[in-house]
């Protein structure tokens, strides 16, 4: 695998200190939002006021939301009403880019004005980057279940041999 496609734009400790300013200057105008441990704490039913307050801050700024998650629909559309994002994609079989395409299509913005936030590299970041998508990687929320140890090691031994990312603009890679 080469490693550009598992290299996040960003990597933040959390949505809350992702500077919706920033990225409005920088010409995004849609974000594409993970639900599980990037919205919402692993076994939590809602999300944190804060992550709700800038949920609304972002909508409030114009930009355009969805929420894309390999979850249930049931529990992905509870959570996108509770927030009020209409946009949302389950069952989105991610890292295959496809839920992240009908977001991109369902939000009428160009892949270059939309940017992806998630917590896992080998399906946040993967997904995205195979569509050409920006993408921020945050820390989970809280510590998943014991099978994601596994998933998580790898993804520190990842992220360790690559270079910070540049600022450069992302090329679709396929």
């Amino acid at each position: 695998m080469t490693f550009g496609l598992i290299r996040p734009l960003r990597r933040v400790p959390s949505v809350l200190d992702i500077s919706l300013e920033e990225l409005w200057r920088e010409g995004y105008r849609a974000i594409i939002i993970d639900l599980d441990n990037t919205l919402v704490g692993y076994r939590l039913r809602e999300p944190a006021a804060e992550v709700v307050a800038w949920v609304r801050a972002a909508q409030a700024r114009g930009f355009s939301l969805a929420i894309v998650s390999n979850n249930v629909r049931a529990w992905v559309r509870s959570i996108a009403t509770f927030l009020g994002i209409v946009t949302y994609v389950s069952n989105a079989l991610k890292p295959l880019p496809f839920g992240l395409f009908r977001a991109v299509r369902h939000l009428r913005v160009s892949r270059k004005e939309a940017i992806v936030v998630g917590d896992q590299v080998f399906t946040d970041v993967l997904g995205a980057r195979l569509l050409g998508l920006a993408v921020i990687l945050t820390e989970p929320i809280l510590r998943e279940h014991a099978g994601m140890g596994l998933v998580r090691w790898a993804e520190r031994r990842m992220l360790g041999r690559i270079a910070p990312p540049s600022a450069g603009p992302q090329e679709p890679i396929i």
